[in-house]
């Protein structure tokens, strides 16, 4: 995982605010989990494994969904791989330039 700012205004979000306080959660280590363009590989297995280790029976789909549905991340494949688009990344980082994609 990287290094990320995570401003104090995501506590201001109406919208994450009142959802499941694992979605702010996964949305704010999605964005260590991002590459430097907020893009990383949409494998929810992977992705839990590493927001929440410890957390056993916690099923992580339901969450990147509603992320997805609530816009603070895009799901799409290209060429039969699924990604993740972590919206509005360069809004609010500004990744070092020696680090790589």
């Amino acid at each position: 995982m990287r290094a990320r700012s995570i401003k104090p205004g995501i506590c201001d979000n109406e919208i994450l605010g009142k959802a499941d306080p694992f979605c702010t959660l996964l949305f704010e280590r999605l964005w260590m989990m991002a590459d430097r363009v907020g893009r990383l590989e949409d494998r929810p297995a992977r992705i839990k494994a590493k927001s929440f280790p410890y957390r056993d029976g916690l099923d992580i789909e339901p969450l990147l969904q509603w992320l997805h549905d609530n816009g603070f991340i895009q799901r799409y494949r290209i060429d039969g791989v699924a990604y993740i688009q972590v919206l509005a990344f360069w809004k609010h980082q500004r990744p070092h330039s020696n680090e790589t994609s």
